[in-house]
C-alpha cells in the first residue's frame, strides 16, 4: 500500500471525485452553469466534467451512453490513453 500512496494517486481521486460532485450540485440544486478550467493540465478538466456527466444524466450510465461520453469527452480531444501509463 505504502507505493500506492507514494503515486499521489488516491489525493488526486479524492479531488476529481470531490470537484466533480461539487460541479453536479451546482448545476443540479443551484441550476447555474459552470465553466470547468483545471489548472495542472487538460487531463483533469475532461476527467471532472466526465464524471459529472455520469453523476447528472442517467444516459451516460448505460453502455451505449459511457461510449458516447468517453468518444465525446476523450477521444475528439486528442487524449492518448497509451501515453498514461
Amino acid at each position: 500500500m505504502q507505493l500506492v500512496e507514494n503515486t499521489n494517486w488516491p489525493s488526486m481521486t479524492r479531488l476529481i471525485l470531490s470537484a466533480s460532485w461539487q460541479t453536479a450540485f451546482h448545476v443540479h440544486y443551484n441550476r447555474l452553469p459552470v465553466l470547468l478550467h483545471c489548472s495542472h493540465g487538460w487531463d483533469r478538466t475532461s476527467q471532472v466534467a466526465a464524471l459529472s456527466q455520469l453523476l447528472l444524466d442517467p444516459h451516460y450510465r448505460t453502455r451505449e451512453g459511457f461510449s458516447t461520453l468517453v468518444e465525446k469527452d476523450s477521444l475528439s480531444f486528442g487524449w492518448t490513453w497509451r501515453r498514461k501509463e
